[in-house]
């Protein structure tokens, strides 16, 4: 699992698609953002990119962004 800016992803690699995937899993009910990338190494980078382009969609639409969820709630 990766951390950003409080929000937590989860990663798998698709045997089918020969990608590694991630989604954003502490926001319930749905991720707000999913990436992929080719290789392991550019996961966090690929996450750090969909998490920042949510938040400027969000700033940019005037849109509440989704808070992550903690542990404790």
């Amino acid at each position: 699992m990766m951390e950003y800016k409080g929000y937590v992803a989860e990663t798998e690699y698709d045997d089918i698609a020969k990608v590694y995937c991630g989604s954003v899993i502490n926001t319930a009910p749905c991720p707000i953002a999913t990436f992929h990338a080719d290789h392991p190494d550019d996961l966090f980078s690929e996450f750090q990119i969909s998490v920042d382009e949510y938040l400027a969609w969000c700033a940019e639409d005037g849109v509440v962004p989704v808070k992550p969820m903690s542990a404790t709630t």
